[in-house]
């Protein structure tokens, strides 16, 4: 059985982590991450955030263009870590 850890947006550049995490800091328990090596992201920086809050930053980001952003939830158990992409919708 897989515990959750968390949630993280993977980004494709310094400039869209920065721009996700000062419109996210002010209303979520977010911390700025490398990217887990089971992800390949441009730059090489993520989000992370608790996965109660995932239909909230949702709700957040409505109106932000997420067409490059990659949602994941971040897995571990006695073999090992996963992170498997989610879908937005």
């Amino acid at each position: 059985m897989r515990d959750t850890i968390f949630m993280f947006l993977a980004f494709e550049s310094t400039h869209q982590a920065i721009h996700f995490e000062h419109l996210l800091l002010p209303h979520f328990a977010i911390e700025m991450i490398p990217t887990p090596r089971e992800v390949t992201a441009s730059c090489g920086l993520s989000l992370k955030f608790e996965v109660d809050d995932f239909q909230m930053i949702q709700k957040e980001l409505a109106s932000e263009n997420l067409s490059r952003l990659r949602v994941f939830l971040y897995t571990r158990d006695g073999n090992g870590s996963k992170a498997v992409e989610v879908n937005w919708g």
